[in-house]
């Protein structure tokens, strides 16, 4: 829409000290042990939350939490 690429965007808000890091708060990371224990999937977790997939899992394993093996195979 303003063609101007979102790096530069994102320098223009860093040099102006708005912090864009969205990480995991521990409630979120609570939250989503909390959903995947009750057997939720992964993608689906991280639809819930709005977090990747890929984040979901690092929390994951960061927390200690059994990664369970894939239902369905890669596509």
């Amino acid at each position: 829409m303003y063609k101007v690429h979102r790096n530069t965007v994102s320098q223009f808000l860093k040099a102006r000290g708005v912090d864009l890091y969205k990480g995991m708060s521990q409630a979120v990371k609570d939250e989503a042990v909390r959903l995947y224990a009750e057997g939720n999937s992964r993608a689906a977790i991280g639809r819930q939350l709005g977090f990747d997939n890929h984040t979901i899992i690092s929390a994951l394993r960061t927390l200690g939490v059994p990664i369970r093996k894939p239902v369905a195979p890669r596509s």
